[in-house]
């Protein structure tokens, strides 16, 4: 039933349903939820596109005899044959726009229902973190792959079955009506739209990424769930045979069960860690945890929430120095420099290495907000004494020479600044941002 609510909840509040589905979903739910949405749409759309632009091929128009073809009849009838199949290829409507060239990255056929689930889980998925980990700087493919499959896995199923549900009722209910074929090829499309608008908030949830990423990533990764579909048309014929199913398990069966295992493990953990935070916050005197609980809502971007989480924190411990740092980040963002100021005081008395010394950081750039460069330039000058290949810092600093007309230094705290920003780094989308302003500067 939880399940199924957050389900429902995609359509009105896909980032909250996104990371409701990160805590408690469930991927087998979601590729059940998948086979039986495919199914609804292979009848109610897919069936219907099948039998006006499928490809036909000559063998339903031709059974060859006994005889091989050699005796006149045979040769009558197959000419016979060869007529009827070229008024059928020639009277068969096209996909509008790129015509036949569609066939080779998609497929109408409503027997293939089980693809969708399969794809995605093997294909598209692992695609999307291949484009995101180049794209977005989110870190090692591999890694990421481990740590985040399960619930990206189980998010992207949930999003292909809300987006394919409501056209595969429409399909359905035009079912005993005569309607155009070019209706049934929108629905089909616009499945495949919503699909990758609700895959949208998945990405900003799942990891945090910003939207350029997500929309490049978004408009590519289906080449890999089509050359899925491609490949399991041709593959699951032979990975059903006994034969090959025995040398699989022989072969393979420990790595598949280490591999999988691995993925819901760490998918478990998550919720379960998810889940200890909430209990924790029962305890009114505990702050800690209510600043994890902001902490992943902050990473999911879902500020709203993180928001008032560290507000929790602060109003049970105003000394939490990371309540502090966070509420005076937001502060800054706000414009609220005074506030700002004053939070990031309460963290420099107890750390002024907080946040790997990111606090000098972020002081520095509220007092530049507030035209105060002397003070903006002390500041981050500390912060650039321990963290000298930062490309923000840099930036900082350049800006708050140049307000104090140092010119010189200015231009040399901008070369920096780009040629850090060159380095490879984890940070490689937020240092690219860096760069291009500091190119602006100069």
């Amino acid at each position: 039933m939880e399940n199924i609510k957050l389900f429902f909840r995609i359509f009105y509040s896909p980032a909250q349903a996104m990371g409701g589905i990160i805590d408690r979903g469930s991927w087998f739910f979601a590729a059940t939820l998948v086979l039986l949405v495919s199914i609804l749409f292979s009848v109610g759309v897919n069936a219907k596109l099948d039998g006006v632009y499928r490809v036909r091929d000559f063998g339903e128009f031709y059974q060859q005899g006994d005889d091989k073809g050699v005796s006149p009849e045979s040769i009558a009838r197959k000419e016979r044959a060869q007529s009827d199949f070229r008024g059928a290829e020639t009277a068969r409507p096209k996909i509008p726009l790129i015509g036949d060239l569609f066939f080779r990255f998609f497929s109408f056929d409503p027997t293939k229902f089980y693809i969708p689930v399969l794809s995605i889980s093997l294909f598209y998925v692992p695609a999307v973190v291949l484009l995101l980990s180049f794209l977005a700087g989110i870190g090692s493919f591999g890694v990421i792959l481990r740590r985040d499959y399960a619930p990206l896995a189980t998010c992207t199923l949930m999003a292909w079955a809300a987006g394919h549900l409501p056209f595969g009722l429409a399909g359905l209910l035009l079912g005993s009506m005569e309607v155009s074929p070019a209706v049934y090829l929108g629905l089909w499309a616009a499945g495949g739209l919503l699909f990758g608008l609700f895959m949208f908030a998945a990405l900003r949830t799942v990891f945090g990424t910003d939207s350029l990423p997500n929309i490049i990533t978004i408009s590519t990764a289906w080449v890999g769930m089509s050359l899925g579909n491609v490949a399991l048309i041709y593959l699951l014929p032979w990975l059903w045979s006994p034969f090959a199913l025995f040398w699989i398990v022989i072969l393979f069966g420990a790595f598949i069960r280490s591999e999988v295992g691995g993925f819901g493990n760490a998918f478990r953990r998550r919720q379960d860690f998810k889940r200890f935070l909430h209990n924790a916050t029962i305890n009114p005197l505990d702050a800690d945890a209510r600043v994890q609980l902001g902490l992943i809502y902050k990473q999911r971007r879902q500020d709203a929430l993180a928001l008032d989480y560290f507000q929790q924190a602060y109003e049970i411990d105003p000394e939490e120095i990371d309540a502090n740092y966070e509420l005076g980040r937001v502060a800054r963002a706000r414009g609220e420099l005074q506030q700002a100021l004053d939070h990031f005081a309460v963290v420099v008395e107890q750390n002024d290495k907080h946040s790997v010394s990111e606090i000098w950081r972020e002081i520095g750039a509220t007092y530049l907000e507030a035209g105060m460069p002397a003070e903006a330039r002390d500041a981050v000058e500390k912060f650039v004494e321990r963290r000298s290949f930062d490309p923000e810092g840099l930036y900082y600093l350049g800006k708050a020479f140049k307000a104090l007309g140092e010119d010189e230094k200015a231009r040399e705290k901008f070369a920096e600044a780009i040629e850090a920003a060159l380095v490879p780094s984890y940070k490689g989308r937020d240092a690219s941002h860096w760069r291009k302003l500091a190119q602006k500067e100069l």
